[in-house]
């Protein structure tokens, strides 16, 4: 099962190339460390295209590997061309365990020159760092036979995936025989893979309570409705929809799954009708300790500032208390919009309480001591760079291993950099968001005082009086 994908490369030309080529992706796991630094010299030093392609598995079709960025400068010369399109980036990648490193390698540069080897010069690399073998091709825009321009365009992409699943055929590879189409955004993917919750998990986990408390779609629509979602029925759709308070358009429900199509939510709400219901006896309530302590807590410091709002905030979405149970289909709709930011939020976090940051001027303050760090350890990277070339022996060891820290503390240092310009720019929304959530709950509660109200008089208007009147 191969997915193939390309797209247009703007600015430099060595970049995607330098990418493609990475030793640190390309390298066979196989290899000693010290094979693969003398491949590495050789591909600098000198021309080996059999152990190029056998360890490295970079591949130039029209053009060498080690000279591909030339070559295709030189046709782009040649030519005169002026295009804002220096190149164009691709990949090919396969279903976990399905291929070897070196028959990847050969379908994909068998698809190079099936797809762009009359004309184009192309690298292509096969990356062995992830559990997906897969391919990556680097495409000069230009053709270097006639000048003409490569279009990527939807004809062109058909293509390209229709001799990718010819070769995969051939070698006995699956293929997608019916492909979804529209193909699922990154973030959205990125989520789903990191388990947290999204638009499409919280929908689907209000629709699955909905039916569970409902005997028909007016129940339905009425659950539904108490969680911030709408419902069409519409007859003359063939799809029924729904849409979240806050969202821009709906979404048909049977993209949720297969749980989801009218037919089977009709189903499974008269699924309700026959249920028998059993309620469970009363569970014995546990003995609670209770513990005295002196003192009172009207000393108590509260935290407040951003490390309050924050703390707060990650309440309101369930990430604290941890390893509590939460229902994130009941939560608020402006809440909703950040359950896929919660990572970066609870990092944000944990920054302003490990530094105790309480204000807008602490903060910038300790971001300034961050830049200022950085500034430092880079002008202490560039002597050590120096020092490495002239050292030898256990004195450029030692420098290595000084650079090495350098480099993890820098990495370390522009996380939280841009943690802090994180803060920055989300604590405000935070508020306005609290703000409006505190607002709708006060009115929520308001209406639910004067509907109680409203059936307490309407109770007490029919009942009899103790001496038989109305």
């Amino acid at each position: 099962m191969a997915v193939c994908e390309i797209w247009d490369v703007k600015g430099r030309l060595d970049h995607p190339i330098d990418y493609a080529e990475n030793p640190e992706k390309t390298a066979n796991p196989k290899y000693t460390d010290a094979d693969l630094q003398a491949m590495v010299d050789v591909m600098k030093y000198a021309t080996n295209g059999d152990k190029t392609e056998q360890q490295f598995f970079v591949t130039g079709v029209n053009c060498d590997p080690s000279t591909a960025r030339d070559e295709m400068m030189i046709a782009k010369a040649q030519w005169n061309d002026q295009s804002e399109i220096v190149c164009y980036h691709g990949f090919q990648s396969f279903k976990a365990g399905e291929v070897t490193p070196e028959q990847a390698h050969e379908v994909g540069v068998k698809l190079a020159e099936k797809m762009w080897g009359g004309r184009f010069q192309v690298i292509v690399a096969t990356h062995l760092n992830t559990e997906c073998l897969h391919n990556h091709f680097v495409v000069n825009s230009i053709s270097y036979i006639d000048g003409k321009h490569y279009h990527d365009n939807k004809k062109n992409l058909r293509l390209l995936r229709k001799r990718s699943d010819e070769l995969c055929r051939e070698y006995s590879l699956s293929v997608i025989e019916h492909p979804s189409g529209r193909k699922k955004p990154y973030a959205l993917y990125q989520a789903e893979k990191n388990g947290l919750p999204t638009r499409d998990t919280v929908a689907r986990q209000a629709v699955d309570e909905a039916i569970s408390k409902s005997f028909t779609l007016k129940d339905f629509d009425r659950q539904l409705s108490e969680m911030g979602y709408r419902i069409n029925f519409d007859p003359n759709r063939k799809y029924w929809t729904i849409i979240g308070k806050g969202w821009q358009r709906p979404k048909r429900l049977y993209k949720l799954g297969e749980d989801y199509t009218n037919e089977r939510i009709t189903e499974r709400i008269r699924e309700n009708s026959y249920a028998v219901k059993f309620q469970s006896f009363s569970k014995e309530q546990p003995q609670v300790r209770v513990y005295r302590v002196r003192g009172s807590l009207k000393d108590a410091k509260k935290i407040g500032g951003l490390r309050g709002l924050y703390l707060h905030y990650c309440y309101r979405l369930g990430i604290l208390p941890k390893k509590k149970q939460q229902n994130y289909a009941r939560l608020h709709y402006l809440l909703k919009d950040d359950l896929m930011k919660m990572d970066a939020i609870t990092d944000e976090t944990r920054l302003l309480c490990r530094n105790h940051i309480d204000t807008a001027e602490q903060l910038l303050s300790y971001k300034g001591s961050l830049e200022s760090e950085m500034q430092e350890l880079t002008e202490e990277r560039k002597g050590l760079y120096s020092q490495s070339r002239k050292s030898v022996g256990e004195e450029k060891e030692a420098v290595k291993a000084r650079l090495s820290e350098i480099t993890e503390r820098m990495k370390t240092l522009r996380k939280e950099v841009r943690l802090c310009g994180g803060i920055e720019a989300r604590s405000d929304a935070l508020k306005e968001k609290l703000t409006v959530i505190w607002a709708d709950e006060k009115e929520q509660q308001r209406k639910e005082l004067m509907m109680h109200e409203h059936r307490r008089r309407s109770g007490r208007a029919n009942r009899k009086d103790e001496l038989g009147g109305i």
